[in-house]
């Protein structure tokens, strides 16, 4: 019976494998040093607010529509980077109908469900 000769060797294979393997994990430690570095600012009203409740978790979602007329869904979360363990209380002081300037971090990665996090807001009167 004729064996099958394979391009790569055994050897190379576990090579590849250790290398994707690196790669996921610098993926996984950067990402989230380099999103509390990545600073947006809007000017939005809030249309609605959530709780995403997980196994082990909650997400605060806080819906809105910016000036530009765009649906933007952003969290609030603590962020140990920014030495803010109050993420229930800013959640609780965004109200419904208003609007702000938001300051976020972070990016909205749909597939691992992040959200850009809130980390700062100033209401704003009717007239901005």
């Amino acid at each position: 019976m004729h064996r099958h000769k394979s391009k790569f060797s055994d050897e190379t294979i576990v090579y590849i494998l250790i290398a994707i393997a690196a790669l996921f994990m610098g993926i996984s430690i950067a990402l989230p040093l380099v999103a509390n570095f990545h600073e947006q600012v809007y000017i939005a009203t809030v249309t609605d607010k959530d709780i995403k409740t997980y196994s082990h978790s909650s997400k605060y979602l806080v819906y809105t529509q910016t000036e530009e007329g765009k649906t933007k869904v952003f969290s609030v979360e603590d962020s140990p980077a920014r030495l803010r363990w109050n993420s229930s209380d800013v959640y609780s002081e965004i109200g419904v109908g208003k609007t702000y300037r938001f300051t976020t971090i972070g990016f909205r990665i749909e597939f691992l469900s992040m959200y850009e996090n809130i980390i700062d807001f100033q209401e704003l009167s009717s007239g901005y």
